[in-house]
């Protein structure tokens, strides 16, 4: 799994995490913005695979030079069609007041269990899932109790739930960010000229893994070990730092070895 191997000269596309992919201590850093611009100039198709809300899509899509933003976990993406940013939910968007009763049950019945559980803040955001924060902002969660809310929401056979880094998302469907990703290289990938075996995946935590395993060119940032003892699906490469700063050195790699 070591990075220098990985074929740059055969990459048409990257598609990326967030959360601790491209940040560092939750924030953007100038060389990371400044590797996205970077990919942007070689021409690649440039992707971001995130848990995080479609408000947050919407904003992220006109700050960064994106051509898309998958949001929450695969319920939906936005993507660039010249001066307009398009939306498309690929989750079902009938009878969602169903949906949030059924969401909001099990965080009651997670919130008996254990109180010191909350709703993430960006919570406002989200048009189809609940993302419970166990890491992002204090009060924290326990190995423990992130254990306990994960075996309750497996056992719902009525809920999808994933882990992040730092949330426990979940949600009513089958969507996930594997099939928003099958679903944007079905309806755009001839344009971009990638496919399964041309783009490169990036991530660090327990939802990326379908991802890892789907892409013939994944890369897990440095910070991706710690999960690797519960994943069965690993990345084929890995960096030498965490975060933003390992993409910036999956960046660095990529345009040295020269991009068409």
């Amino acid at each position: 799994m070591n990075l220098p191997k990985l074929p740059a000269h055969t990459v048409r596309g990257v598609f990326s995490d967030l959360d601790d992919t491209l940040t560092d201590e939750s924030l953007l850093l100038p060389d990371t913005l400044e590797a996205l611009h970077q990919l942007k100039r070689q021409g690649l198709w440039l992707v971001i695979v995130s848990g995080r809300p479609a408000g947050w899509a919407d904003s992220i899509m006109r700050l960064v030079p994106l051509d898309a933003m998958i949001f929450e976990n695969g319920a939906g993406l936005m993507w660039r069609d010249k001066d307009r940013v398009r939306t498309h939910c690929l989750a079902s968007n009938t009878d969602l007041q169903s949906q949030k009763k059924i969401l909001q049950d099990c965080f009651d019945h997670i919130k008996q269990n254990i109180p010191e559980a909350k709703l993430a803040t960006d919570q406002p955001y989200r048009l189809f899932d609940y993302a419970i924060d166990f890491q992002e902002e204090p009060p924290r969660l326990s190995e423990e109790q992130v254990n306990w809310i994960l075996s309750f929401l497996a056992h719902d056979s009525r809920v999808t739930a994933k882990l992040s880094s730092i949330h426990i998302n979940y949600w009513v469907g089958k969507h996930t960010k594997l099939t928003a990703c099958q679903y944007l290289l079905n309806q755009f990938g001839k344009e971009y000229g990638a496919s399964q075996q041309t783009v490169v995946y990036s991530g660090d935590s327990p939802n990326d893994e379908p991802l890892f395993g789907f892409f013939d060119l994944s890369v897990g940032v440095a910070n991706v070990q710690k999960y690797l003892p519960i994943m069965k699906q690993h990345p084929r490469y890995i960096t030498p730092s965490a975060g933003g700063r390992g993409f910036q050195e999956l960046v660095q790699h990529l345009c040295q070895k020269g991009m068409p």
